[in-house]
């Protein structure tokens, strides 16, 4: 194909139109040898003049850098420096360059507010993404998850706002604090990794230390995490409380798809299967959402983890067209009273 099939291509993806295939195509040119590089270059050289240029050859160290990771190729030197780029060639290399780094399903781009732009990295339900921010720190962002960051992350502070679930892997940096800000707690750190999970449906927010140490704040209290701790946050009682867990890199294996549950609500539960697996499950009773199951799925299909859940519970499932429908079996209900808390 010529390239300005493949620009289409791109514009089909942007629109959710693409086929498996068309992505497939898509994603693979963004991969070969020159092809995405000549194409940014020419985009370049024809752009009209419409960014500060001093803005423009910070974007473009960004793009390059990250553009050189993913493909393992040098960006054309003659790009930077001549002609600034136009609001709309920053967005299309940027979404361009996270399709690279990370492949379908996850949207990446820009903001204008001004002379500034903020970076948003939107990864729907069923996907996952791992980015590598400027410092040198890592982002594992779950499904149906926003992490936004821009202009306060480079000015003497590295500010991150994070919607739904992350893990984060931070680069010592003691000059230049690391902070993710939810919209309840923050959470600050040195050196360190953890996990946060601030779903906007979600009944608390919780943060995770595997190693290091982190200071998090919700608008009245303060409180100091070391490995293996946890803290939820209750959004309707407003309070923070302390955990100790057995072991805290359990919290971050849905990187690698592998579930593990401690003590968690069948509520809870069914959230993360709607998010990782892109299903709508609906509870036909109110009771079963207050049970809790302890365990470690793995990597184990949607039908298997029901049942898993169904021995545990009384819990009965059916599979309605696209839909799940949990309800009570009520001959075994009286057997499980005891494990609702």
């Amino acid at each position: 194909m010529e390239t300005t099939d493949y620009i289409r291509l791109f514009r089909k993806f942007l629109q959710k139109q693409a086929t498996p295939g068309e992505v497939e195509a898509l994603v693979t040119w963004l991969k070969s040898e020159n092809a995405f590089h000549s194409w940014m270059h020419d985009e370049w050289e024809a752009a009209p003049t419409a960014m500060n240029t001093a803005l423009q050859k910070r974007i473009w160290k960004q793009i390059r850098v990250k553009t050189e990771r993913a493909t393992g190729q040098p960006a054309s030197p003659k790009a930077a420096g001549q002609t600034p780029w136009p609001v709309r060639l920053l967005r299309v290399a940027a979404v361009l360059v996270l399709m690279a780094l990370t492949g379908a399903g996850v949207y990446f781009h820009t903001v204008q507010r001004g002379r500034t732009a903020d970076t948003v990295v939107s990864v729907e339900k069923g996907q996952k993404a791992n980015i590598l921010l400027p410092d040198g720190s890592k982002v594992w962002v779950n499904s149906g998850s926003r992490l936004i960051y821009g202009k306060r992350f480079h000015a003497g502070e590295r500010i991150l706002k994070l919607e739904g679930e992350g893990y984060f892997e931070v680069n010592p940096d003691p000059a230049h604090p690391f902070i993710v800000e939810t919209d309840d707690l923050s959470v600050k750190a040195l050196g360190t990794s953890f996990d946060i999970k601030s779903y906007p449906n979600g009944p608390v927010v919780s943060t995770v230390l595997m190693s290091g140490k982190v200071e998090v704040r919700s608008a009245s209290e303060t409180a100091l995490l070391e490995p293996n701790q946890k803290i939820v946050f209750d959004r309707a009682a407003g309070a923070m409380k302390k955990y100790t867990v057995a072991d805290a890199t359990d919290y971050s294996d849905w990187r690698y798809n592998i579930l593990a549950f401690e003590a968690e609500t069948f509520e809870n539960i069914v959230r993360t299967l709607e998010r990782l697996y892109n299903v709508r499950i609906i509870f036909e009773s109110e009771t079963l959402k207050k049970y809790r199951f302890t365990g470690s799925p793995g990597n184990a299909s949607l039908e298997s983890i029901l049942e898993l859940l169904s021995l545990t519970s009384p819990l009965q499932y059916e599979i309605q067209d696209s839909i799940i429908v949990l309800r009570e079996n009520q001959r075994d209900k009286p057997l499980y009273e005891k494990a609702l808390k």
